[in-house]
């Protein structure tokens, strides 16, 4: 049985480890909104801009969203890729 667990763990490793593309997630509030960028600002109270690109996903709630779904002010967790764009957007659900 610990083989199989051995096994098993070793084959979702490298799926955990790559979840998102090895990038992070940036946490704070929708500021500005452009065709190709979103400023965030984050929790420590820093501002960020992130490109999004034509393969950004957007997600409400646990819904599938687009990009007008997004508002200033809103909040949002945003993960990033290594090449620093945004991968999926995650708003909250509506309400």
């Amino acid at each position: 049985m610990r083989h199989i667990n051995v096994t098993i763990f070793a084959i979702l490793l490298p799926a955990l480890a790559f979840a998102h593309a090895g990038g992070h997630d940036i946490k704070g509030t929708i500021v500005k909104i452009e065709k190709d960028l979103l400023v965030i600002k984050k929790v420590d109270g820093a501002s960020q801009t992130i490109p999004l690109s034509q393969s950004t996903t957007y997600r409400v709630g646990d819904a599938a969203g687009k990009w007008q779904d997004m508002r200033a002010g809103s909040r949002v967790v945003v993960h990033i890729g290594h090449d620093g764009r945004a991968i999926e957007v995650h708003l909250p659900a509506r309400k």
